[in-house]
């Protein structure tokens, strides 16, 4: 087996400009989360009312479209949940001085993949190799 070679970091500054990056991407995540659930329960209790109030508030079709876009963003909330739960360990790694290293083969991410997907533990090299 080969040897990991010494661990490389990102300086202080690099890692400052990551975690407002990070931080950005956060915000806005929490945003879209925050505005899922207003959909979702703001449908939901919608829904509930005015089925009581009569049995033929709504059309078949109309109740079928409603029930699929509450699927949708359902959906798309609990993705939003599982993106946030990236950021928040990359800002953990950030404070661990772990950041911006692949986890396989240890090299330093290049910035521009950073850039790009703030949370990833790969470099491009290994994201890409077959998985056996």
């Amino acid at each position: 087996m080969t040897e990991k070679k010494e661990t490389k970091k990102w300086s202080k500054e690099d890692l400052e400009y990551f975690k407002n990056i990070i931080l950005k991407k956060r915000e806005e995540t929490v945003k879209n989360i925050k505005h899922l659930e207003a959909i979702t329960v703001n449908d939901t209790s919608r829904h509930d009312n005015t089925s009581m109030d009569s049995a033929y508030a709504y059309h078949m079709a109309d109740v079928g479209t409603d029930a699929q876009e509450r699927e949708k963003a359902f959906l798309w909330l609990s993705r939003e949940n599982k993106f946030l739960t990236h950021l928040n360990a990359a800002l953990e790694r950030i404070k661990n001085g772990e950041y911006g290293v692949c986890i396989e083969c240890g090299e330093l991410i290049p910035k521009e993949r950073l850039e790009e997907v703030p949370h990833t533990q790969h470099c491009v090299k290994c994201k890409n190799k077959p998985k056996k």
